[in-house]
């Protein structure tokens, strides 16, 4: 499994454990979650942080809170800062991939909003 699929699985394990959903062992693709090294680091980075990249994340939102924008945008954002946080691959990837994400699974314009929040924070943070 590529490592844009990878990413693919851990929004969307991001996606349903979202406010307590479903738990991560009642996820879908808890299996893969368990067999692939980079999906379960980047999942467990979140839920071991989860307080520390949501502040992360808020603090590069501008006019918005973390639950105002949307579930798909707030767990691509979620997923991007947890790589970014503990991957070694650039971030430039990172963003561009998370950009793709939100291409496949968000409204027509997430894609701008995702790369502008990750931008700002990558170059905070970088």
């Amino acid at each position: 499994m590529n490592r844009h699929e990878q990413r693919k699985k851990i929004f969307q394990l991001l996606f349903q454990i979202d406010h307590d959903a479903v738990s991560i062992k009642n996820a879908s693709f808890y299996d893969l979650y368990n067999q692939q090294d980079y999906i379960k680091s980047t999942v467990d980075y979140f839920l071991n942080h989860k307080e520390t990249v949501d502040n992360e994340i808020s603090a590069h939102l501008k006019n918005y809170t973390l639950e105002r924008i949307s579930k798909v945008e707030r767990n691509i954002l979620r997923m991007a800062v947890s790589e970014i946080n503990v991957a070694d691959a650039p971030v430039r990837v990172i963003i561009n991939e998370a950009v793709k994400v939100s291409k496949l699974y968000g409204e027509n314009d997430s894609f701008r909003f995702v790369n502008g929040v990750l931008k700002n924070f990558a170059d905070k943070n970088g």
